[in-house]
């Protein structure tokens, strides 16, 4: 009697399609299980054995009933639907966890390559107690000359070393950075500014740089306002210096980014409690030996995420004013105003929570 309320009466035609497709997924599993991930094999045989249970059973329709999906008027239909949508929520979230581990596991394989090439070329001497200079740089040829021209020798007393790291150029930027005597470091691939600071704080850890200083490849941060952020961390007044253009001047640029500016500087002071002008400035000053401290994860808007990583960490750290300017050459690497937006506004939450 139980089993004849489990098995349906009668085998319709879209059953028996069921049951076969159930089936054929259920043996190409197991015949192909060692040629797949551990979590495919198990995700592919409760597809076949969900879709068996659907087509062959009457344990669907109970559990539609009992979730108050009752025939008729398209009732059964909508709580199919119902559950295919979480089902496929489900498998979202893993697509997205899987994604997520993947682009972690890239951009540890690029800075590992980077970090061994570095250490091969025997570059850590040059680094060692200096003020280190790291440039992230993607397609800049026509502009990292100039910015390399433009760092002085010594600031605030102790001698400069400069690395640039290439972050996928296609352009010759490698070579003109050499070519100007820069260290370079190189992703093989673009993962962005963010990936590319990553690689250049862990170099400079490794090297026992004295302080790391960033500033964009584009021109827009002038190298002679340098000290100005070094000074401070010398004198132990802060860890951190961060650069910011509110205090000191900026070029005019577009009133949406403007605005977009004073929103995000704003939701930083309020999550944090504590006074920002500049989140979106990656011109700074950073005592080397804080690096280790930051969890950084940020792939392309990793200035809020910095600056709310050592505040959260409680690592001191002052604003200073600087100047930006229009970069010399070229366009803006940064996506369109809107996607930029949320972008941005997605590290800040990100970085919070965590």
């Amino acid at each position: 009697m139980i089993l004849a309320s489990i098995f349906p009466a009668q085998l319709t035609a879209l059953r028996a399609t069921g049951l076969v497709i159930a089936v054929l997924i259920i043996a190409f599993t197991l015949i192909r299980r060692k040629e797949l991930r551990n979590a495919d094999v198990i995700l592919l045989l409760l597809a076949g054995l969900g879709l068996a249970i659907v087509s062959g059973t009457e344990l669907t329709d109970r559990l539609l009933s009992a979730l108050s999906f009752n025939r008729g008027n398209g009732g059964r239909i909508l709580g199919l639907a119902v559950i295919a949508i979480f089902i496929l929520f489900l498998m979202a979230l893993r697509a997205l966890s899987v994604g997520a581990r993947n682009a972690r596991q890239l951009s540890a394989v690029l800075e590992g390559i980077s970090s061994e090439q570095f250490r091969e070329n025997d570059h850590r001497k040059k680094f060692r107690g200096k003020i280190a200079i790291v440039i992230p740089a993607y397609n800049e040829a026509d502009n990292i000359g100039y910015v390399l021209d433009q760092i002085p020798a010594e600031v605030c007393g102790l001698p400069t070393a400069t690395l640039v790291v290439d972050d996928g150029s296609r352009d010759g930027t490698e070579e003109v950075a050499e070519g100007h005597g820069a260290v370079v470091a190189r992703h093989v691939v673009n993962r962005g500014g963010g990936a590319a600071l990553r690689t250049g704080y862990r170099l400079m850890v490794d090297s026992e740089a004295a302080i790391v200083v960033t500033l964009d490849a584009d021109g827009q941060h002038l190298p002679a306002e340098m000290p100005n952020l070094v000074q401070p961390v010398l004198d132990g007044e802060a860890d951190v210096a961060h650069g910011s253009r509110v205090l000191g001047h900026a070029e005019e640029n577009h009133f949406a980014r403007e605005m977009g500016i004073v929103f995000f500087n704003r939701l930083v002071s309020f999550i944090t409690r504590t006074h920002v002008t500049d989140c979106s400035n990656g011109y700074r000053a950073v005592r080397t030996t804080v690096l280790p401290q930051l969890v950084l994860k940020q792939e392309q808007f990793h200035t809020s995420e910095f600056l709310i990583e050592a505040i959260k960490r409680g690592v001191p750290a002052i604003e200073v004013p600087v100047t930006v300017e229009q970069r010399l050459h070229g366009h803006s690497k940064k996506p369109a105003v809107f996607r930029y937006g949320m972008g941005f506004a997605n590290a800040i939450v990100r970085t919070w929570l965590r």
